[in-house]
């Protein structure tokens, strides 16, 4: 691909996907959904204009760094901690149900056991993001509220080290006992020292205060450090068995975790806040019409290659189903024994049901590496998409019918 071809894609991605993107928000619902049609209609099941290529590719996969930046900027760690056992066990309870429920789908349906566990821990997430918005519109109780993004982080959390775990099994590694363990410790240490471990010195020694810097015309120092830093655990992850996106997040969980505490005449609180407006619409104005844009070329293409047959489409009911009910069970029960009635449960159940991006990202990186086909891609892609607008339509309808009554 010349640079002449290169640029005009990135025109029609971007343009396009923001067009439609924009669109799906003004009727209240994930920009995403219009940027995956985008790429869709750009593809070769469509108008044929852009083809699926290394470059664009590329591309892509610097655009969800930033993406998991961003979002792990965004997660908020005051909503975990102030709920802190009853987000915890929702959210440990909601990913162990789905990822059971999911995978057995699939192996049911004859799916092979890599590509039934690798589909049930990326659809065992929760997409905070999806969580976030929907909750913006709902009249549910700050405490509430609080729970389900405090479920939504630890979701992440036990996502991440399941992701981990099945990613590297099914790409090949050969299984025993033991590298199983070493494996699982790898991602748990990981974990641990990037989560609790980092943090904790660079509060001692207030090494991202330091690079705050005053005035108004200040360069933008923490932006750059910022960036550096989840490359940089974007690398390691790739050397323990994560994938890069794995470790942008992380990155972005650490930063955001620093911008939550309350430092000396708010600087911090300043500080955080103007690395967010850097960073955040960069990526709407052109990392998530890039990337999301790039999902929906896959998706069209794979489509064009093997069409939507009717197996696809009862393996997409079926997921959905799955997907959807593995959350009302799982966390609806966390909630449950958390001592909430059963209207709160019911309303913890549906809200946590939407995927997301990471979702997607992940599904892009085992497609390309051989873990799962196109025909499951496909119809995972489908399936995520489904729960983003299906979730809020059943929690607007709970919240009229259920929870307002008496």
């Amino acid at each position: 691909m010349d640079i002449n071809t290169f640029l005009f894609s990135l025109i029609l991605l971007i343009f396009l996907g923001r067009a439609l993107g924009l669109l799906f928000v003004k009727y209240k619902f994930q920009s995403l959904i219009g940027e995956v049609m985008g790429g869709i209609i750009l593809s070769p099941l469509a108008l044929g204009l852009i083809v699926p290529s290394d470059i664009l590719r590329l591309f892509a996969q610097f655009g969800i760094i930033m993406i998991m930046l961003l979002s792990g900027l965004l997660t908020d760690f005051k909503a975990f901690s102030e709920h802190k056992y009853k987000s915890t066990l929702i959210g440990v309870l909601g990913v162990s149900v789905s990822m059971t429920l999911i995978s057995s789908i699939l192996l049911m349906l004859g799916i092979s056991l890599e590509a039934s566990l690798f589909i049930g821990v990326i659809l065992s997430n929760t997409a905070v993001e999806v969580c976030a918005n929907i909750l913006m519109k709902s009249k549910s109780s700050k405490e509430i509220q609080a729970i389900i993004m405090g479920a939504s982080f630890v979701d992440d959390i036990v996502a991440v080290f399941l992701i981990g775990v099945v990613g590297s099994i099914t790409l090949g590694n050969n299984i025993t006992i033991l590298s199983l363990l070493i494996l699982s410790i790898g991602v748990a240490l990981f974990i641990l020292i990037f989560l609790w471990i980092v943090p904790y010195f660079l509060e001692k020694y207030s090494v991202i205060d330091k690079l705050i810097g005053s005035g108004p015309k200040r360069e933008k120092v923490l932006l750059t450090f910022t960036i550096l830093f989840a490359l940089l655990l974007g690398l390691v992850a790739q050397y323990v068995g994560l994938q890069a996106v794995i470790g942008a997040y992380i990155g972005g969980l650490i930063i955001g975790k620093w911008g939550t505490k309350v430092g000396p005449m708010l600087r911090r609180r300043v500080a955080y806040e103007d690395l967010v407006d850097d960073l955040e619409p960069f990526s709407h104005a052109l990392f998530t019409p890039i990337f999301f844009g790039y999902v929906g070329l896959t998706l069209g293409e794979v489509l064009s290659k093997f069409g939507m047959t009717f197996e696809m489409g009862i393996l997409v009911f079926l997921l959905t189903l799955g997907a959807l009910a593995g959350k009302f069970i799982g966390c609806g029960l966390g909630a449950r024994l958390s001592h909430l009635d059963k209207k709160q449960s019911g309303f913890i159940g549906i809200a946590m049901g939407g995927r997301g991006a990471l979702e997607l990202v992940l599904l892009s990186i085992g497609y390309e590496k051989g873990i799962i086909n196109g025909p499951l891609f496909a119809s995972v892609v489908l399936v995520t998409l489904l729960t983003v607008i299906i979730t809020p339509i059943l929690l607007s309808l709970y919240e009229k019918r259920i929870m307002a009554s008496p």
